[in-house]
C-alpha cells in the first residue's frame, strides 16, 4: 500500500520585489523583513517575447521566463496581455514538473479550441486560442526554499489573443510551473543548519535559491532567523526568540536583534549556524555579528568569527570515512582489514547465525539480529555487545530488521515483524535497557511492512521502505524518551525503484539497492528532488544491501559484495570488495 504523506517546503529567497513599498523582501511565513536587492544582473535575463511567435512556443517561453522571479515576475508578465499582468497573482509556491507539455485545446466535441479569422483555418491566423498544459508534478517549492517531493499529475489551460499581431496569454492560473531543467538552471541549493536536540550537532536544512540573487548571504541569515522549514522543524532544536529579526548590514556587521535574552550556550549555538550556514555556502569569511547591538566574539575575544571557532560542530565532520570496514560473511560478523578477515572480539565474533547488524562507533557497540529456522518456523533475536564482545539479547520476533543507532548511539531501532518500531535505550546512569514503541500513526491504517529502517547520521531523520517505496520522515519527540515519525514522504514515487534496500550518506543523500536490473543502485538527494542512477554495468539486482563512506558506495549483488569509488576517479565498474572474494558478504559501514 503506497502511503499518502503530507509535505511542505518553501519558495526559495527568491526575489521579490515588494512593489507597494519598493523594497526587495524574503518570502516568509512571518512579515517580510527589508533585505538588500535581490535583482539578477540585467545582462543575464531574456528580454521578453520574440517578434512573431507562435502559440505554443510563447507559451513555453513563458514557462521559462517564470523561471526568474525578480520584480514579481516582470519577465514572464511581458508575455502576458495587459489585463492579465495586472491580475495575475501568483502563488507563493513553485510547482516543479519533469517537463511540460503543450498541445492546442480541444473541445467538448473534439473541435480545435481557436477563433479564426474567415480567410483561414489555421492557428497562425486565428485571432484567439486555448492550449492545454499537463505534466508530472515531482516536487514543489515554497516560502523558504524547501522542497517536497511529489507524484501528481499537472494540467491547466491557457487562453492566448493577439495583441497588435502577436500572441500573448490573456488568461492562465495563478501558479508559477518551472520544468527541473529550468530550476537546476536558474536556483541553486544551499543548507541552512539548525542543532539537532541534544545542541551538540548541526543538522542541513536544504534550500532552493534563485541564483541571480546578489544577497545570498542576508537570504540565509535570514533564513535561519525565520526558522527550520515545516518538514525538519519538529525534529530539530530552535532556541531563536520569536520576536528575534535579521536587521540588516552596518560597516560589515550582520546586525540581529531580539536575541539577547537569549543565554551564552544558545548565542554560541546560535553563531555556530551562521558561520557554518555561511562558510558551506562559500561566502567567504571572517564574518561579523552583533546581537543587539552587541559585537559576538569568539572563546579567544576575537570578533572575527571563522569555522575554526566552531569546529566541534562541523557538520561534515561525520564518521563517513571508517578505518575499518565490517562484514557479514557466512553468518558471522568479521572485521575487514587490510584485506583480511577477523572475526569481532568476543561471543559476538563466535555467532554464525548473524543475519543484519550495526555498529555505533560512538561507544563500540554491536547490534546484530541473528536468526534460526525458516518459514513459519523462523525466528530472530536482537543482540547487544560491548567493546568485549559479550552478547546480551534483548528481545525476539519471527522478524527483525536491520537494527540502527540513534545519535549517541544510547539508543537503536529495530521493527518487530514488519509493523512495530521498537526503541532500545539505555539508560546512562543505571545501564538498564528499556523498550518503547515508537509512534507510526502517521504512516495510516493498513500500512504494508516495513522491510527496511534506517536512520540518519543526526538521528533528525529516518529512511524506510514499504513495498518497494522509499518514504523519509522527521522524527520528532512528542515529550521526553518517546520518538513520534512526522512528516512523511515518498521519494521518487515516479521512477518505480522497486526498493530492496538503503543507507544514508555523509551528506544526508541516500543510497538505495533495488530490484530493477537496468538501475540496480540509485542516489537521492536529501530532500528527494533528483536522483542519479549508479553504474550498472556489472552489477546484477536485486542489490540487498548497500552502505557507503564518503568516497566508497557498497552493495551486495546476487554474487557478492561489491564497492564502487565516488571520489572523483569516473570509475564504472563495480569491484568485488576485497577481502570478501569468493563469498557473497554483506559489508557493514559503522556510523
Amino acid at each position: 500500500m503506497k502511503l499518502n504523506p503530507r509535505g511542505t517546503t518553501v519558495v526559495a529567497v527568491l526575489s521579490c520585489a515588494c512593489l507597494a513599498a519598493g523594497c526587495s523582501t524574503l518570502p516568509s511565513k512571518s512579515d517580510p523583513q527589508a533585505l538588500r536587492s535581490f535583482e539578477g544582473s540585467a545582462s543575464s535575463q531574456a528580454q521578453g517575447p520574440q517578434p512573431d511567435r507562435a502559440p505554443d512556443l510563447l507559451i513555453r517561453d513563458f514557462f521559462a521566463a517564470s523561471a526568474q522571479p525578480t520584480q514579481q515576475y516582470q519577465l514572464a508578465r511581458s508575455y502576458l496581455t495587459s489585463d492579465a499582468s495586472s491580475s495575475w497573482n501568483p502563488d507563493s509556491t513553485i510547482t516543479v514538473v519533469d517537463r511540460l507539455d503543450v498541445n492546442l485545446a480541444q473541445g467538448q466535441d473534439n473541435s480545435t479550441v481557436l477563433t479564426e479569422d474567415p480567410a483561414s483555418s489555421s492557428v497562425d491566423n486565428a485571432k484567439s486560442a486555448s492550449y492545454k498544459v499537463s505534466g508530472l508534478v515531482v516536487g514543489q517549492i515554497e516560502v523558504g526554499g524547501g522542497y517536497t517531493p511529489k507524484n501528481q499529475e499537472l494540467n491547466e489551460t491557457l487562453e492566448l489573443e493577439k495583441v497588435d499581431g502577436q500572441w500573448r496569454i490573456s488568461s492562465l492560473p495563478n501558479s508559477i510551473v518551472v520544468e527541473r531543467s529550468e530550476l537546476r538552471n536558474r536556483y541553486s541549493s544551499h543548507n541552512v543548519y539548525f542543532f539537532e536536540p541534544s545542541g551538540n550537532t548541526l543538522v542541513g536544512d536544504r534550500r532552493w535559491m534563485f541564483s541571480g540573487s546578489s544577497s545570498l548571504d542576508t537570504a540565509l541569515i535570514s533564513l535561519i532567523i525565520e526558522g527550520p522549514s515545516d518538514t525538519i522543524a519538529p525534529g530539530v532544536l530552535n532556541e531563536i526568540p520569536s520576536g528575534a529579526s535579521f536587521a540588516g548590514v552596518t560597516d560589515g556587521v550582520y546586525q540581529l536583534t531580539g536575541v539577547a535574552k537569549l543565554n551564552d550556550d544558545a548565542q554560541r549555538r546560535l553563531a555556530a549556524q551562521l558561520v557554518w550556514t555561511l562558510a558551506l555556502a562559500d561566502i567567504p569569511g571572517p564574518y561579523h555579528f552583533a546581537f543587539d547591538g552587541v559585537n559576538v566574539a569568539s572563546k579567544s575575544g576575537s570578533t572575527e568569527l571563522t569555522v575554526e571557532d566552531f569546529a566541534e560542530y562541523n557538520p561534515q565532520a561525520t564518521n563517513g570515512t571508517v578505518s575499518s570496514l565490517y562484514a557479514i560473511r557466512n553468518g558471522q560478523l568479521v572485521q575487514v582489514s587490510n584485506d583480511r578477515l577477523n572475526p569481532v572480539t568476543g561471543q559476538l565474533g563466535q555467532l554464525t547465525n548473524v543475519e543484519s547488524a550495526d555498529m555505533a562507533t560512538q561507544t563500540s557497540t554491536f547490534a546484530a539480529v541473528t536468526a534460526t529456522g525458516e518459514g513459519d518456523s523462523k525466528e530472530s533475536r536482537l543482540v547487544l555487545a560491548g567493546q568485549d564482545g559479550a552478547v546480551a539479547e534483548i528481545l525476539k520476533a519471527k522478524t527483525l530488521t536491520r537494527p540502527t543507532f540513534e545519535y549517541g548511539a544510547n539508543s537503536m531501532w529495530t521493527v518487530l515483524d514488519g509493523k512495530t518500531i521498537a526503541r532500545i535505550s539505555r539508560s546512562a546512569g543505571s545501564g538498564e535497557i528499556a523498550q518503547t514503541t515508537v509512534d507510526t500513526s502517521s504512516l495510516g491504517d493498513n500500512v504494508g511492512a516495513i522491510s527496511v529502517l534506517r536512520l540518519s547520521y543526526t538521528g533528525v531523520r529516518a529512511a524506510f521502505i514499504i513495498d518497494g517505496h522509499v518514504y523519509v520522515a522527521t522524527v520528532s519527540r512528542p515529550n521526553a524518551g518517546e520518538r513520534k515519525l512526522t512528516n512523511v514522504q515518498e521519494y521518487l514515487a515516479s521512477n518505480n525503484l522497486q526498493a530492496v534496500s538503503l543507507d544514508w550518506q555523509a551528506d544526508g543523500s541516500l543510497v538505495v539497492g533495488t530490484a530493477s536490473q537496468d538501475t540496480p543502485v540509485w542516489r537521492v538527494e536529501q530532500d528527494g528532488s533528483s536522483a542519479q542512477a549508479l553504474p550498472a554495468s556489472n552489477i546484477q539486482a536485486p542489490v540487498v544491501n548497500v552502505a557507503s563512506t564518503n568516497s566508497v558506495v557498497y552493495a551486495t549483488d546476487t554474487r557478492a559484495a561489491l564497492e564502487l569509488s565516488t571520489s572523483g576517479s569516473g570509475s564504472t565498474f563495480w569491484r568485488e570488495v576485497q577481502g570478501l572474494e569468493g563469498v557473497r558478504s554483506i559489508a557493514i559501514v559503522p556510523h
